[in-house]
């Protein structure tokens, strides 16, 4: 099972795209309105082809959660900030994230960020 940590602009179709070619996947964020919105089987920003990949996805049994999983593989696809004046990113939700998944992910478990 694959785990993906963040359901934005990146983190979402990544999970849709991955779902729907029959890989088990996960969706987490922490915005409960979010999930619960996706689980009603709304997406929740538009871009071309995007429900369809959703509607794909849901076929093959993408699930929606606010908890981090126990899986063997995660993708943490969350914001950073970027501040154009001094060019610098803010890791925090990156941090932040992958404190959360040391907290559940087993040994030998593989983390993409």
């Amino acid at each position: 099972m694959i785990n993906v940590i963040g359901l934005g602009y990146i983190g979402l179709p990544t999970a849709l795209m991955m779902s729907s070619h029959g890989l088990d996947v996960v969706g987490t964020d922490y915005n409960k309105d979010l999930v619960a919105t996706l689980n009603r089987g709304e997406v929740t920003f538009e871009e071309k082809g995007l429900k369809e990949l959703f509607n794909d996805a849901l076929k093959h049994g993408i699930k929606f959660s606010c908890e981090y999983q126990v899986t063997d593989t995660y993708i943490i696809s969350v914001p950073t900030p970027y501040d154009k004046f001094s060019k610098v990113i803010d890791p925090c939700y990156v941090v932040s994230a992958v404190k959360s998944v040391m907290g559940v992910c087993p040994r030998g478990a593989t983390i993409v960020i």
